[in-house]
């Protein structure tokens, strides 16, 4: 499979090598790298030439809907918040696309509240929650929580966050 010579050497004495590759194993190799690039460029919709060209300009757009994206899911967390505060109630049900953004909506709700409330959602068969307490007594609610079992979190004397399997009123008459 070729052969490797030195080609010429760099200042301080680094070679240069080049290899250059020939038989059937180099031929399929070959074919198989230009059947990817065919298929790449049909899914990208565009010429193999121009594979590189469209694929930074998907990268680009990526970016821009990562940051659309961000930007309405920060708005909907805050419309939320808008709504738990303006609700009264002490417990709320929320929506959330992922376990991350319960603290998020943690940290909005606190900012409003003056008394303890308690955020949950179901995600993937398991109960989220967080707890908001302005007095400061989130982590011994917490504590009594993970005394049951089945419960994981943590988080500041204000706000924690955790999930567990337990019920919705197991969790809700434990905290109260």
């Amino acid at each position: 499979m070729g052969q490797k010579r030195p080609l010429f050497y760099l200042p301080g004495g680094t070679k240069v090598l080049i290899a250059i590759a020939t038989g059937l194993a180099a031929t399929a190799r070959l074919k198989a790298a230009h059947q990817q690039l065919k298929e790449v460029a049909t899914a990208l919709s565009t010429t193999p030439e121009e594979v590189v060209a469209a694929a930074s300009d998907l990268l680009a757009k990526n970016e821009a809907l990562k940051k659309q994206l961000k930007a309405a899911t920060k708005a909907l967390m805050a419309q939320q918040a808008a709504q738990v505060l303006a609700s009264g109630q002490q417990v709320n049900e929320v929506h959330i696309e992922s376990a991350g953004d319960i603290s998020v909506l943690a940290l909005l709700v606190l900012k409003g509240a003056s008394e303890e409330t308690l955020l949950w959602a179901k995600l993937n068969g398991r109960l989220y929650f967080t707890l908001i307490s302005p007095a400061g007594q989130a982590r011994d609610c917490l504590a009594r929580l993970q005394a049951l079992g089945e419960v994981q979190g943590g988080g500041s004397p204000k706000v924690v966050t955790g999930n567990t399997t337990l019920p919705l009123e197991r969790v809700a008459e434990t905290i109260n």
